[in-house]
């Protein structure tokens, strides 16, 4: 059996520190690529890590190339207070991965979103978790 690629978003957070150590103790990955604005500080052998500004993710589409996508990122009202940079995070960065992922035939997609998450939520964070889903979606990943 072909041992897979990852791709890991947000791997410096607690969700996506869980997802890492899975991936790493995992036999089938012979790769795991992260793109993070931060170190992760781990020397292991599996691990190529990109450190960008995420907002610029499209710029690294010919590094952006694996069997899966696990997109872990999100912020705090108490880190970012500002709505804006807010949405950029939460909202623009997956939906720029899945973009990605589609554009480099990436068949598995997996991003972490919120309970209650709904386009038509009176919330910010429910509302802006729905809009991620529902424009996550419109990229049609096989």
């Amino acid at each position: 059996m072909k041992k897979k690629t990852a791709i890991l978003l947000g791997a410096t957070g607690l969700t996506g520190g869980y997802v890492l150590s899975e991936l790493l103790y995992d036999d089938r990955y012979e790769k795991i690529i992260l793109f993070s604005r931060s170190t992760k500080g781990i020397d292991n052998p599996k691990l190529e890590e990109h450190l960008i500004a995420m907002d610029e993710l499209p710029k690294y589409a010919s590094l952006f190339k694996g069997d899966e996508v696990y997109c872990c990122v999100g912020t705090t009202k108490k880190k970012t207070p500002d709505k804006a940079v807010y949405k950029t995070i939460d909202y623009g960065i997956p939906v720029n991965a899945a973009q990605l992922a589609k554009l480099n035939n990436i068949p598995t997609f997996i991003v972490v979103s919120a309970m209650g998450a709904s386009e038509q939520s009176a919330v910010f964070y429910n509302r802006l978790k729905g809009e991620m889903e529902a424009d996550v979606k419109k990229s049609k990943i096989d």
